[in-house]
């Protein structure tokens, strides 16, 4: 038996995931579509907190990118509630919105990006923040 063959099926490629929340349909679309066609990760989209907390079940993003007006939780609240989750350890989490709260600490946790943005600016943050 030739053991290249058996040693080239076992070869496992894992392709990190981002996990876009964002209830605005037409722009979590152009996100999703952005992250599909210009990286290497896969893109998955969720319109609340609450959806993007049951999405968890199912995959492990390497990244998150939150609206910050979201409806039920905002998104502070669901960063809180995924740093919660992960015991603490940092996750990268990629705060956007077009009217962040003011500083006073809450953000210091977290990277922020300010709407409306270009899309290269973001693909850069995306890059920066996996590779930490």
């Amino acid at each position: 038996m030739d053991t290249s063959q058996q040693k080239g099926c076992s070869e496992v490629v894992v392709i990190k995931s981002i996990l876009i929340v964002e209830d605005e349909p037409l722009l979590g679309n152009l996100l999703l579509e952005m992250i599909q066609e210009e990286t290497t990760y896969q893109g998955y989209l969720a319109s609340s907190g609450e959806s993007a907390l049951n999405m968890l079940s199912t995959i492990t993003p390497a990244l998150f990118l939150l609206d910050y007006h979201l409806p039920g939780m905002n998104g502070l609240e669901l960063a809180d509630h995924l740093r919660r989750r992960e015991g603490g350890k940092p996750c990268p989490i990629l705060l956007m919105s077009a009217d962040l709260p003011p500083g006073n600490g809450v953000l210091d946790h977290l990277r922020t990006l300010q709407k409306p943005f270009d899309l290269e600016v973001l693909l850069q943050l995306i890059a920066e923040l996996l590779a930490l």
